[in-house]
């Protein structure tokens, strides 16, 4: 009897230890092993909300502007450099004769972020402080061809192979939902910068995973 006790408590070791090592090899993977030298970037989630009093540093207009794309109403707005890495990306897909990109969003107030929380229950709206939205960094975007879902259009295959290069990230992912916190969205896009963009498309990374990635 002694001896069969002892037996079934080897075995539970051991498989405990296989699960810790099965666990931990998960958890490696991830948790991106630290770098050296990333530059910082603004990362904006129900975990990381923003100050109380944050705001961006210039904003402009998108209707006052000369630009390359459409707008969904004249009062959209986003910060200038992302603004005109926008307009930069948006040439670029006239040139190649892809056309008829509608931004339907760009920043928002706090207090316009607070009406739309309160007004969408089924969780499609972020809370106050916690929207790229209020950043004015981000844009969401359709296109006119649009007939069934943005993913579906020759517009969005464009600009998902492009973005990267004007320092625009697809932010949430299709297969990433478990650590963005949120559901795939191919129309949302955030700018964090050329160099950015450009390790997190080679990694295949969430902005979270990046922004772990950072010593």
């Amino acid at each position: 009897m002694k001896k069969m006790f002892l037996l079934l408590l080897l075995a539970a070791a051991c498989l405990g230890l296989y699960y810790f090592s099965q666990n931990k090899e998960t958890a490696a993977a991830v948790a991106p092993a630290k770098q050296n030298n990333l530059p910082e970037v603004l990362l904006v989630n129900g975990d990381h909300p923003l100050p109380e009093n944050y705001a961006p540093k210039e904003l402009v207009n998108l209707y006052a502007q000369k630009r390359h794309f459409l707008l969904a109403n004249s009062s959209i707005e986003l910060e200038k450099e992302a603004f005109e890495a926008a307009n930069r990306m948006f040439k670029l897909a006239e040139d190649e004769d892809m056309n008829g990109f509608i931004l339907t969003s760009g920043y928002r107030t706090r207090e316009k972020q607070a009406e739309l929380y309160a007004e969408n229950t089924d969780g499609t709206a972020q809370r106050p402080g916690c929207s790229e939205h209020e950043t004015g960094l981000a844009f969401d975007v359709t296109t006119r061809y649009d007939s069934g879902t943005f993913e579906d259009t020759a517009q969005f295959k464009w600009l998902i192979e492009h973005c990267w290069d004007f320092g625009f990230i697809l932010r949430y992912p299709k297969d990433k939902t478990n650590i963005t916190g949120i559901a795939y969205e191919s129309w949302h896009y955030r700018y964090v910068g050329e160099e950015a963009a450009k390790i997190i498309r080679e990694n295949g990374w969430t902005l979270e995973e990046y922004c772990a990635a950072r010593k």
